[in-house]
Formats: structure tokens, C-alpha cells, sequence
């Protein structure tokens, strides 16, 4: 399927804190956008920016050309794709699902695998930089999967992506990527953490030394965005998903390991 992007019609299952600003970015982009969600507030919302919510999932799945999945966990995902409206039972043939959720790899590759036997395309596509990437229509896109196909994922994922980069033909290749990127995230935030306590217990102006690190080589996207840190629900989430791969592999992980324990008792973040 070779489309110009315009005449994808494109069809956005979650629309919340990340889903529902990057809808309204690929809408202003000038993409033909469906959306859905649960929780009839997000989908009002979504009616409020002008876009087409949804009520008959599986009719949307049907007549999409392309999905986009961006929900909070694998259940959730599976309940999108083997649900009886579900991506499995209703896309057609040569429909492409873009996996931006984190997931595992090896989740994320084998869904690719199911639905290809049904002839459906999966492009791993997972985003980095977090809610005020989304916002602000600033996100790093990470692809995986056949090239044709991640070439059509790009074209559907530039509204609201300040840089994509394909990092393989494998699907699980990008939330490898992510995978990554979150453990050296989760790291930075837990050294902040104890510098900022140290600091702080010798009398420091913290909010002044968090100024002059970032000029300096401490300097970290945690640390320049500190006051959001706070808002980022998924630590522990992206950690158990490290040390999992880590174990699948036969790869130990100390660093990793010690900073999901430290997580968990971090009063700034919120692991509700």
C-alpha cells in the first residue's frame, strides 16, 4: 500500500495524555484521523479538536488503512488486537498497526507474527521524550519492521515527531531502542535524586545548582526537564521491562537492578 499520507485513513486507538495531543497534531497535519478511546471524556475531547470519535470499534478497524495504537499496557494491547471487534478479527488484509505503546520485544514481535498470518502489517514504533514531546508535537520516533512498511509509518508519524530513526528490519528492534533509552533515563532520574539530597542537606540552593548543572557535564534531559519528572507514570513498567529482556538474554543488569529498587521509594514519582 503505497498511499500518499493523505489518503491514509487512520485510526487512533487511545487518546490519552500522549495519544490525544499527537491525534490532534497528525489532525492539523492534515491526515484523515479517526479516533477511540474507553473513556468518553478523552473522546470528547477529541470531538472538541474536530475529530471523527468513533463509536462502532470494529467498524473503524475495518475500514481503517492504518491503526495506531498508544495505550498504557500489553493487556490493553491485546484487548485492542484479540478483542471480538479486535484488530485480528476485523482489519483487512494490508491494513498497517504502528505499536507505539512500550512494550516488550518480544511481545511486540510476536503480535507482528499473528497478524501477518492474517496479512496484516506491524510496525514496531514506540516515541521518546515523554507527554511534553506529545504535547508540543516534538517526539522521537523509533521504527522497526519491513522497510516499505516503516516508510509508510513515517509519513503517518511526522506530524508529531521532531526526528524518526529506523533501527531495524526486526520487530522488537525499536523497543529494544526504548528499552534502552528508559533504563538510562531511570538511571539519570535516581542520580539526580541523591545528588539533589546531598545538596540540599548541606544547604544548597537546589533549584540554582539544577541551573548550573545542566551547563555543565551532569548535565541530562532529566535534569533539564526535573519539574516533569514527577508526572512520568511508567518507571517501574519500563524497568521491569529491561530486566526481563536482560534475563531472557542471560545478561546481568546490576546498575538496572539497583535503580528499580531505588524507584520504588522515590516520593516524587508516582507509580499509581
Amino acid at each position: 500500500m503505497d498511499l500518499p499520507v493523505t489518503k491514509f485513513d487512520l485510526l487512533f486507538l487511545g487518546l490519552g495524555r500522549m495519544g490525544l495531543p499527537m491525534a490532534g497534531h497528525a489532525l492539523r497535519g492534515g491526515l484523515s484521523i479517526k479516533g477511540y478511546d474507553p473513556d468518553p471524556a478523552r473522546m470528547a475531547l477529541f470531538s472538541d479538536e474536530g475529530g471523527d470519535a468513533v463509536r462502532n470499534l470494529g467498524e473503524a478497524i475495518e475500514t481503517a488503512d492504518a491503526m495506531l495504537i498508544m495505550v498504557g499496557s500489553e493487556k490493553q494491547v491485546t484487548d485492542l488486537v484479540e478483542g471480538p471487534d479486535g484488530i485480528a478479527v476485523r482489519a483487512r488484509p494490508g491494513s498497517l498497526v504502528l505499536v507505539t505503546s512500550t512494550v516488550s520485544p518480544k511481545f511486540v514481535h510476536s503480535l507482528g507474527e499473528r497478524l501477518a498470518e492474517r496479512g496484516i502489517r506491524v510496525v514496531d514504533a514506540p516515541v521518546c521524550r515523554a507527554e511534553m514531546g506529545a504535547v508540543s508535537g516534538t517526539l522521537l520516533t523509533l521504527l522497526s519492521g519491513a522497510r516499505p512498511d516503516c516508510e509508510d509509518a513515517e509519513r503517518l508519524m511526522k506530524p508529531f515527531s521532531a526526528d524518526i530513526e529506523n533501527v531495524g528490519e526486526r520487530l522488537g528492534a525499536a523497543q529494544i531502542a526504548k528499552t534502552v533509552n528508559n533504563m538510562i533515563l531511570w538511571a539519570a532520574v535516581t542520580a539526580n535524586y541523591e545528588g539533589f539530597l546531598l545538596a540540599d542537606e548541606w544547604g544548597l540552593d537546589v533549584e540554582a545548582l539544577r541551573r548550573a548543572l545542566i551547563t555543565s557535564s551532569a548535565d541530562n534531559w532529566s535534569l533539564r526537564h526535573w519539574d516533569h519528572i514527577g508526572k512520568m507514570r511508567w518507571s517501574l513498567k519500563d524497568m521491569e521491562i529491561a530486566l526481563a529482556t536482560g534475563r531472557e538474554f542471560n545478561i546481568a543488569l546490576p546498575l538496572s537492578e539497583a535503580v528499580e529498587t531505588q524507584l520504588r521509594t522515590l516520593p516524587l514519582l508516582n507509580h499509581a
